[in-house]
C-alpha cells in the first residue's frame, strides 16, 4: 500500500474531528438511548471483573506484578479487592479482570470489546475527580465512540496482521474518555490522541499457547491511556493524523483500511448503540453456533447424544480466530485456548445445555473430546463476521439451522433484568446478596448518581464475603 494513499483519501482530519467529538463539541448532547446502553455496559463490566478477580488463575500473579510495581497504596480502587491503588495501575488491573473471562460487552462493527479498554480509565478518572454519574456517562460515551469508529475503520483484517482491535483501538477510547473528564480542549486532545498513536498495541499470538497475554491488553490501554494524557497535559506534542496519516495506524496495522468509518455520519449516527452482551463466557465468534446448538439440542429427544455429528459453518474471520484444526482447538489444554475453541464450546452445549464459567471445568472430560472430535468447519462467505450455520446429523435425521445474530446482539438484546441476573450470578458470590443487588441498584440509578468516588468506592472487597464458583446454569441467560 502507498504511504500516502490514507491521506489523500481523507479531505478532512479523520484524527482531528475525532478530538472535536470527544471534547464535546459535536454533538451537543447524547442520546439518551446511548446513556441507557451505557449505564448496562457499566453494569456488565462490574460484574464480569468482579468475578474474574476472584476466581481467575491469572488474576492473583497480575495483582502481584502490580503491587511490586506500586507498593505504596492510592486511592484508586480495585473491583473486589480492598487494597488501594494509583489510578493507572488501578486501570490496569480492572481492565484484565474485566477481560479475563471473555465475558465482556462487544461491538461488531468496531470488531473490538469497547468496554473493557474505556470504563476502567473512565472510572479511575472519575474516582480521582469525584465527578457526578451524568459527566461519568458522558466520558465513557465519549471513549466508546471513538474506540468503536477506529475499531471499524481497522477492520477485521487488523487479525489477519495479527493484532488485537480491542487493545489497538480501545487505547484511543480510553484516552478519549480521560481528556473528556479533564476538560480538555482540541488542542490537548488532538496531542493525547497522537501520542497514543505511538502506544496502540497488543499481539493475537497469544492464543498459539493459551497465553494470558490476551487478558492483559485492555488493562494495558488503559494504564497507557493516563501516560498519555498526562503527557499532553504538561505540553507534549502528539503526532498528526496518528490514525489515517501515511505512516498512521490503518496503514500498518489493517489489510484494508476504511477511513471513512471515522468519521461518517459522527454525531448522528452512534457505533456504540451496537455494542452486545455476551450470555456465554467464550469468544463471540462461538456464541452464535452455541445458540443454533442449543436451540437444536431442544428439538432433539434422543438421550444418546454422543452419536450426533456436527457440520459448522463460519466466516474466514471466525475461522481464523476459533475454528481451525488445531490439536489446542479441537482439544483445548487450557481456558483460553477453550475460549477460542469452536470444538469445545458447541461440544458443551450439546452435552450439558448450557455454558458458563463453570463449563471450563470440563476441559480434559473424555465425553467432551469425543464430541469435538465429531465436529467439522468449513468457511462460508456467505455468513456475517460472528454468524454460523449448523448442521446436525443425529440417528438419520439431518437439521439445519442458521444464525446470523447470536443473542445479546441490539437485534436480539438481553433486557435489564436479564443483564441484572448476569451481574447476580457474577457479583453475589464475590460481594454477598445484599450487597451485590445495592451495587445494581446503584448503577440503575448511575445518570441521577451525585459522586462517582463513592460509588465506585462501594465496589471494593467485603472482607465479610467468601466467595465461591457459581454451579451449574446460574450464568446461563439464554
Amino acid at each position: 500500500m502507498d504511504t500516502m494513499s490514507l491521506d489523500s483519501s481523507v479531505q478532512t482530519a479523520a484524527t482531528s474531528m475525532l478530538a472535536d467529538f470527544a471534547v464535546g463539541n459535536v454533538p451537543a448532547a447524547m442520546p439518551h438511548c446511548c446513556e441507557e446502553r451505557l449505564r448496562e455496559c457499566f453494569l456488565d463490566f462490574v460484574g464480569v471483573a468482579a468475578f474474574a478477580a476472584k476466581d481467575a488463575e491469572s488474576s492473583r500473579p497480575f495483582r502481584t506484578a502490580v503491587i511490586s510495581l506500586a507498593p505504596q497504596a492510592g486511592e484508586a480502587t480495585v473491583i473486589a479487592d480492598s487494597r488501594g491503588y494509583p489510578p493507572q495501575y488501578a486501570a490496569l488491573l480492572n481492565g484484565a479482570f474485566g477481560h479475563t473471562l471473555d465475558f465482556d460487552d462487544t461491538n461488531q462493527e468496531g470488531v473490538l470489546h469497547p468496554g473493557v479498554a474505556v470504563i476502567p480509565a473512565a472510572m479511575a478518572e472519575a474516582e480521582r475527580l469525584d465527578c457526578d454519574g451524568e459527566t461519568f456517562i458522558q466520558a465513557m460515551g465519549a471513549g466508546y465512540e471513538v474506540a468503536c469508529r477506529i475499531g471499524a475503520a481497522l477492520g477485521p483484517t487488523a487479525y489477519e496482521r495479527g493484532f488485537h482491535v480491542t487493545s489497538v483501538a480501545g487505547l484511543f477510547g480510553a484516552v478519549a474518555a480521560i481528556g473528556r473528564l479533564r476538560g480538555f480542549d482540541h488542542e490537548r486532545m488532538c496531542s493525547a490522541l497522537g501520542i497514543a498513536g505511538s502506544r496502540a498495541a497488543g499481539s493475537m499470538q497469544c492464543l498459539a499457547n493459551g497465553a494470558w497475554n490476551k487478558r492483559l491488553h485492555p488493562g494495558f490501554s488503559s494504564h497507557d491511556a493516563f501516560l498519555c494524557v498526562a503527557l499532553a497535559e504538561a505540553g507534549v506534542l502528539g503526532a498528526e493524523r496518528p490514525v489515517e496519516g501515511g505512516f498512521g495506524l490503518l496503514t500498518g496495522y489493517s489489510n484494508a483500511p476504511r477511513p471513512d468509518l471515522m468519521t461518517k455520519d459522527l454525531g448522528a449516527r452512534w457505533l456504540l448503540l451496537g455494542t452486545a452482551f455476551k450470555p456465554y463466557p467464550g469468544c463471540r465468534m462461538t456464541h452464535a453456533a452455541i445458540d443454533a446448538v442449543l436451540r437444536l439440542r431442544k428439538e432433539s429427544s434422543t438421550s444418546d447424544r454422543r452419536a450426533a455429528v456436527f457440520t459448522v459453518r463460519l466466516s474466514a474471520t471466525a475461522m481464523r480466530i476459533v475454528g481451525e484444526r488445531h490439536a489446542n482447538k479441537v482439544h483445548p489444554s487450557n481456558t483460553i485456548e477453550a475460549q477460542f475453541s469452536i470444538y469445545f464450546q458447541m461440544a458443551i452445549a450439546w452435552l450439558d445445555g448450557w455454558n458458563d464459567w463453570s463449563s471450563y471445568r470440563r476441559l480434559g472430560s473424555a465425553d467432551v473430546a469425543g464430541m469435538s472430535e465429531r465436529i467439522s468447519v468449513e468457511v462460508d462467505a456467505s455468513l456475517p463476521m460472528a454468524g454460523a450455520e449448523v448442521v446436525l446429523e443425529l440417528h438419520g435425521r439431518r437439521s439445519v439451522l442458521r444464525v446470523d445474530k447470536a443473542l445479546g446482539e441490539p437485534e436480539q438484546p438481553l433486557s435489564w433484568g436479564m443483564l441484572e441476573r448476569k451481574f447476580l450470578a457474577l457479583a453475589e458470590p464475590v460481594y454477598g446478596m445484599n450487597h451485590a443487588r445495592r451495587i445494581a441498584q446503584r448503577i440503575q440509578g448511575l445518570p441521577d448518581e451525585t459522586s462517582m468516588r463513592d460509588l465506585v468506592g462501594i465496589l471494593k472487597s467485603q472482607p465479610s464475603t467468601d466467595p465461591q464458583l457459581p454451579a451449574g446454569k446460574d450464568q446461563c441467560i439464554s
